[in-house]
């Protein structure tokens, strides 16, 4: 009796150890397994990174960019009421400069509209209405940035170059993208500049009205009101889709 007693017992230790043996190569030796989770990993959560603060923050951006109306006191002659592109130059202008004012007083703005008539006059022979390329011309010449003309864009360009530290001027027909604060029908032939983004929206200084600081447009409004001006027929051509990017 005794004898088969220990027989049970060895056959009892065997298969203990056994089992042992088997559930260790189960979860550590056989490929595809699944170890038990550790504590960087808890069970039933997700083992994947968290966003870094870049990815945080992708979905929108908003440069600094000093703002000022093309008609700083008010007085929309037809001089200011024609200054949109040397507005939107003037900006992009203190932008790179360093200037770190919200906005840029009257006084400055009108020293420059005059300078930059004045260098547009005698490069051009006019001033009122300059093309998308001759205003990236003179942004070149005048304020010695670097200024490219990009055909067809889309809000993957814009943003782009936004994330890249460099601004963006788009000519637009404003008589399409409604906004209520222009003097109404608005204007034909228009140029504001690009600062930011939203997931939803892009953020402008829209320098044809005093409350264009920040003022939000959907990429689509934008793009569905393309307008270059054409000094042939004098007015605009809407079949070019056209952005200025600006940088130093």
């Amino acid at each position: 009796m005794k004898k088969s007693s220990n027989v049970v017992t060895l056959l009892l230790v065997a298969v203990v150890i056994g089992g042992a043996v088997l559930y260790e190569r189960q979860s550590s030796d056989i490929p595809g397994a699944t170890k038990t989770p550790t504590s960087s990993t808890k069970p039933g959560t997700s083992s994947s990174p968290k966003p870094s603060a870049t990815s945080k923050t992708s979905s929108t951006l908003s440069l600094k960019v000093p703002f000022t109306p093309q008609a700083p006191t008010g007085n929309w002659d037809q001089l200011h009421n024609e200054a949109c592109e040397e507005a939107s130059a003037i900006m992009v202008s203190a932008y790179f400069s360093g200037d770190t004012r919200t906005k840029i007083p009257a006084e400055e703005v009108e020293n420059q509209l005059t300078a930059l008539t004045d260098w547009e006059q005698a490069r051009f022979g006019y001033s009122l209405d300059t093309t998308t390329a001759e205003t990236a011309e003179m942004i070149r010449l005048f304020y010695h940035l670097k200024a490219t003309v990009v055909s067809n864009y889309t809000e993957k360009d814009i943003k782009d170059a936004l994330n890249d530290n460099k601004l963006v001027i788009i000519p637009v027909n404003g008589r399409k993208i409604g906004n209520p604060y222009y003097r109404q029908p608005g204007p034909i032939y228009h140029m504001l500049v690009v600062r930011g983004y939203t997931a939803t929206q892009l953020i402008t200084n829209d320098p044809g009205t005093k409350n264009g600081e920040n003022y939000r447009y959907s990429f689509t409004a934008l793009k569905n009101a393309p307008a270059d001006w054409d000094h042939a027929t004098d007015t605009i051509d809407e079949s070019k889709s056209l952005m200025i990017v600006v940088s130093k």
